[in-house]
């Protein structure tokens, strides 16, 4: 069942490492039809060595939208059939705070890592995101077999997602990052997230 409101406010999603078919469904509050987007998590992963991770995944018939840790120091944010990387610090147990800005009109788009941005890339010129889609936390869902989608599994700990259909300032970002005051996000927000629970994963409180 999906839960309603609160959320999951001062709460992690915890995906354990014995889990093989476990991920969580959660439901926009509107429809992904956007040209622009930001989208900021809270992860926390044992080490992963050189294999991918999937963070975050979205599909619909016609266009998907994914951000993978490809491999050590390395990761890749993949729309619409086209991919580009970046070189950023790595994943640890003491938890990363990743944002992913991305808009149309110039392909603009960035990876921010503890409220600090990386180079800009030019990424996907006037493409749209299309609507309809599932969007999941950890699972692949562009996986091509029950091997890779193994491999790509999360393992590891997600608080705090939230995603806008525009980009926000640099300040806001901060702000996510330091959970100071912020624009409340309008496609996910953590706080109201209507979500659904498949397999071993557990729901826990932040401070615990």
């Amino acid at each position: 069942m999906m839960f309603p409101l609160p959320g999951l406010q001062g709460r992690v999603l915890s995906f354990l490492n014995e889990s093989k078919e476990s991920y969580v469904v959660i439901s926009p509050m509107q429809p992904l039809n956007v040209m622009e987007f930001t989208l900021c998590m809270r992860v926390s992963v044992e080490a992963v060595s050189d294999r991918k991770v999937i963070l975050f995944s979205y599909r619909s018939q016609k266009d998907e939208l994914r951000i993978l840790r490809e491999a050590k120091g390395c990761f890749g944010l993949h729309m619409g059939g086209q991919s580009v990387m970046f070189a950023l610090p790595d994943l640890s147990t003491l938890g990363s705070h990743m944002c992913v800005t991305w808009e149309a009109e110039y392909g603009l788009t960035a990876f921010w890592v503890n409220g600090k941005r990386s180079i800009r890339k030019v990424h996907n010129v006037g493409h749209i995101v299309q609507s309809g889609g599932t969007a999941m936390l950890g699972w692949d869902q562009s996986a091509q077999n029950a091997s890779e989608q193994q491999e790509r599994r999360f393992v590891g700990e997600i608080t705090d997602l939230y995603m806008w259909d525009y980009v926000l300032k640099s300040q806001d970002i901060q702000d996510v990052f330091q959970l100071r005051q912020f624009p409340r996000g309008n496609i996910f927000d953590w706080k109201m997230l209507s979500y659904k629970i498949t397999g071993n994963v557990l729901v826990l409180p932040k401070d615990y």
